[in-house]
């Protein structure tokens, strides 16, 4: 496992760069603003990871890895780009980060192993 995120130039198809992120990486949502890409990092059943890459799109750089619940894996960020929310699979928890202190600021409990979510 690589444990990157690829950025690829569409036009051409080239691979523009490679970025760490942390166990697993799974899923990634864009944020409304174009400011961040957030990653989460699922890892696996037997060994879950536990945090989310931060990705400035301005830079293409690491902004910060939050830790959240275990098995980090479907993200939704609100349409004003302040809060990512993000299911752990083997936790049974959503983690609500606040996008503007990059800090977890709630983990609400939810039904058996979250995997998708989707907000209005």
């Amino acid at each position: 496992m690589d444990n990157q995120l690829a950025v690829v130039d569409v036009a051409t198809q080239e691979l523009m760069k490679l970025i760490d992120t942390g166990v697993g990486p799974v899923q990634m949502y864009a944020s409304y603003d174009n400011r961040y890409v957030i990653v989460a990092n699922q890892g696996s059943e037997d060994a879950p990871s536990d945090t989310i890459t931060i990705v400035s799109l301005e830079t293409l750089e690491v902004v910060k890895e939050i830790q959240l619940g275990k098995g980090a894996h479907g993200i939704v960020i609100s349409k004003d780009s302040r809060y990512a929310f993000v299911t752990n699979m083997f936790e049974d928890t959503v983690s609500v980060v606040d996008l503007e202190t990059l800090e977890e600021t709630t983990r609400i409990e939810v039904g058996y192993y979250p995997n998708g979510i989707s907000i209005n």
